[in-house]
């Protein structure tokens, strides 16, 4: 199967009921384009959109940054403590 892997963890994890799925692409594609997909799978996760950030294949990701079958995206939320 033709996938991008996501990766959950923390807050986001719980919002979404799962630590990892794959999202189905063909092509190529922003990772702010793979947001509505994932927000809509999970829509308890969309209420944090603002708050998370993004690796991609352990790199910090800017929405713009391109993402392909194969890849591995982190959905990092905000880390509080000291």
């Amino acid at each position: 199967m033709n996938g991008i892997k996501i990766l959950l963890f923390g807050a986001a994890a719980d919002r979404a009921g799962t630590r990892e799925t794959v999202l189905p692409v063909e092509e190529e594609v922003a990772l702010g384009d793979l947001w509505p997909v994932l927000a809509g799978r999970y829509p308890k996760l969309a209420e944090m959109q603002h708050n998370l950030a993004f690796a991609v294949n352990g790199e910090y990701a800017r929405m713009e940054d391109r993402v392909s079958s194969g890849d591995e995206v982190a959905v990092l939320p905000p880390v509080s403590g000291g």
